[in-house]
């Protein structure tokens, strides 16, 4: 969820010098013997500097936690050449070495969706292109220009036609009505007094000569020549595939930066919400000419790495006379090597689906701010619209991604390093795995560790790594949900590259956008999206608790139940059996429960022989229901019963447990008072009896 306005506030007092270096890494998480690729762009200057570093709390805000690395011998660490590298957005598809034509034809199914912007590629080729100019289409060719004198319509399809013959060439449109106060058709063309000839060459639909621009739904491109089809694509096909297919099988083609697929066409009639069942109806590919997944850029550093470097979290820290930038990267271990009794699950699709997030940005406090709002085209998060207004639903870690880094926002990433710090307070023997990793390996890369730690917001969990997460409970293993709002929406990764993930924000839930009737299901592999609560694995199975609540208005308390005192969480409560009230501090929000926070509700599917530990309470005006529970416009009511945070511990069958805070706030709380609290004693205990493989004791139901 968004992150809260206040919290940007309170940084005011930050300095705000001008950012001047970016750069991402790939892969993101890496073991020994990997090639860890860096890429660096600088705007200013002729060298930067580059140091390795763990790095442990990236909370450098006046009353936070407090930043913390620490310097690595490494030989990557030296000065390099700097250089500007750009970023070219926009999605488009290259159709490859198409032969010369004489008196060719073309025709093809269009949706713009922004037609009144002053020029948009539809169609270019050699010579040739075919775009809307403030909303009229033209032709424009080397012997001459054809303009049709209406315009297009927005979010209507219209069949376009160009039919060459050796005198003359005819653009022609057909515009479909979509309601009954519409034509059911209406058709304009115009004539140019040349023919339509190209050489050999590529081809682009959504992009002139390779630089994309058009926003809107293309369906069917159809190239003739002397009656004969040339070439002719089907997007109905291979729906996850960046390539696409020419049903003449001649022609090879490919799509650039992940436009959207599995989007309804122009044969769609509402008879079928799933792409799967009549992919005919979903033939379309949509444009945008802001989508971004794959900056392209080459690599300033490469770098294997050592057998001798732990798992964890690191970073190579970029320096300028004037900027500095941190590409962050984990180490997993290496295979066949000792793996430690702690895992730490890094929550890297909820980074990537947060991604460039504009409200984390919008305040403009810090240089990471200003550099987003200066350069849009590092992309969006899966919370912005395009500029055509529809939901950014591909989020790809192969572009600067200003909030994967320490000095931001305590949001996602950043919130994350108060964990880390804790695990390297405690001195707790831990490894560090992504959720790539665990979509890839699944339970069996868990299987290794007494105890699973999550981050503070792991809100977004594919099939596969929420299947991995249960087989792993199921045999026993231990996991301390250290957050809240967790496994809420479903995802999808690319079968062919996991550093993109793909949402459809289907019905339900607290979302900034909606997605489109008839387009709930993925294109990367056919399932429907939407909450992991209406796909019949409500968080409650796996946490014990689930979202009920945002607010971020400040946190508050937790005050200790009657499940305080059973027997069965005794090994928890140790040293603060006498308290009543717990967490009325911290460095989110002032208090241990705030920001987004779970409740414990069989009626969800929360185990019924959980014990609540404690409660939040007395909660500030702005923490609210969250939407999919309210069937009806009311009042928010302050005295709710629901809008919780319960904390809480339960056994497996398996002899297994689960440990869950109900809030992202908790991990803000751990370093208060230099670790000597009782939030930080509470989870303290718990690592150290989760670690102890000993069994624990399944009650029943």
């Amino acid at each position: 969820m968004p992150y809260h306005p206040d919290a940007a506030a309170r940084l005011q007092d930050w300095p705000m010098d001008a950012k001047t270096i970016a750069s991402y890494v790939d892969p993101l998480s890496v073991t020994a013997g990997d090639r860890l690729r860096v890429m660096v762009t600088c705007h200013v200057g002729d060298r930067f500097r580059a140091q390795l570093v763990q790095l442990v709390c990236g909370d450098d805000r006046p009353r936070g936690t407090g930043f913390l690395e620490h310097e690595l011998d490494a030989t990557l660490n030296r000065d390099y050449p700097a250089r500007e590298q750009p970023i070219r957005p926009g999605s488009y598809a290259c159709l490859h070495g198409l032969p010369a034509f004489d008196a060719a034809s073309f025709e093809c199914q269009v949706m713009p969706t922004t037609p009144e912007r002053p020029r948009q590629p539809i169609l270019s080729g050699p010579g040739i292109a075919l775009e809307t100019v403030d909303g009229h289409l033209v032709l424009t060719h080397a012997d001459g220009e054809i303009r049709l004198s209406e315009p297009v319509s927005k979010d209507r399809w219209h069949h376009v036609r160009i039919v060459g013959t050796d005198t003359e060439t005819v653009l022609s449109c057909t515009t479909r009505g979509l309601t009954p106060a519409e034509p059911e058709s209406r058709e304009c063309s115009a004539r140019g007094s040349f023919t339509v000839t190209t050489p050999a060459g590529d081809w682009y639909l959504a992009a002139r000569d390779g630089i994309a621009g058009f926003n809107g739904r293309i369906e069917a491109p159809r190239f003739e020549a002397h009656g004969q089809t040339v070439a002719a694509w089907d997007f109905s096909r291979d729906m996850a595939a960046q390539t696409l297919h020419d049903t003449t099988g001649t022609f090879e083609a490919t799509i650039h930066q992940h436009p959207a697929r599995a989007v309804k066409g122009a044969r769609w009639d509402g008879s079928t919400q799933n792409w799967n069942d009549d992919p005919a109806q979903y033939a379309a590919i949509h444009f945008h000419d802001d989508d971004i997944t794959d900056a392209g850029w080459e690599a300033d550093i490469e770098w294997e790495v050592p057998a001798d470097l732990p798992s964890g979290l690191y970073a190579v820290r970029l320096t300028t006379e004037t900027s500095e930038d941190h590409a962050v990267f984990f180490v997993r271990p290496a295979p066949g090597a000792r793996r430690a009794p702690v895992l730490f699950l890094a929550s890297t699709a909820t980074y990537l689906a947060y991604a460039n997030q504009y409200l984390s940005f919008s305040r403009n406090r810090t240089p990471s701010d200003a550099y987003f709002l200066a350069r849009p085209e590092v992309g969006k998060s899966m919370y912005e619209y395009h500029g055509d207004r529809s939901g950014v639903m591909y989020s790809s870690r192969r572009r600067p991604v200003l909030n994967l880094k320490p000095r931001t926002l305590m949001w996602s990433f950043n919130a994350d390093t108060n964990l880390v710090a804790w695990l390297e307070r405690t001195g707790a023997d831990y490894d560090v795995v992504t959720d790539e990793d665990l979509h890839r390996e699944g339970a069996a890369l868990l299987s290794h560790y007494a105890v699973v730690i999550t981050g503070t917001h792991p809100e977004y969990y594919s099939t596969a790594m929420l299947d991995g997460l249960e087989a792993y409970l199921r045999d026993g293993g231990r996991l301390m949900y250290m957050g809240g709002n967790g496994f809420y929406w479903r995802i999808a990764f690319d079968p062919d590259d996991p550093a993109v993930i793909e949402v459809r924000r289907a019905e339900g839930g607290t979302r900034m956008w909606m997605a489109e009737p008839g387009e709930y299901y993925h294109s990367f592999n056919g399932e429907y999206g939407g909450l992991w609560r209406r796909l019949g694995r409500p968080p409650n199975h796996v946490a014990g608790v689930g979202f009920a609540a945002q607010g971020f208005d400040g946190g508050t308390y937790y005050r200790l139940r009657e499940g305080a005192r059973d027997p069965r969480v005794a090994f928890a409560m140790e040293g603060v059996e006498s308290l009543d009230v717990i967490g009325d501090y911290g460095t989110q929000g002032g208090g241990a429960a705030g920001e987004e926070i779970d409740r414990h509700d069989p009626a969800l599917g929360s185990p019924r022989h959980a014990v609540v530990i404690a409660s939040s309470e007395n909660h500030r005006p702005g923490m609210l229901r969250v939407i999919e529970e309210l069937h009806e416009a009311s009042e928010p009511d302050p005295n709710d019963p629901d809008v919780r945070a319960d904390m809480l511990f339960y056994e497996t069958a398996g002899g297994g447990a689960v440990f869950a805070t109900g809030s992202i706030s908790f991990a803000g709380a751990l370093s208060h008072n230099g670790y000597d609290n009782d939030i930080a004693r509470i989870a303290g205990n718990v690592l150290g009896r989760f670690a102890d493989r000993t069994p624990f004791e399944y009650p029943g139901d």
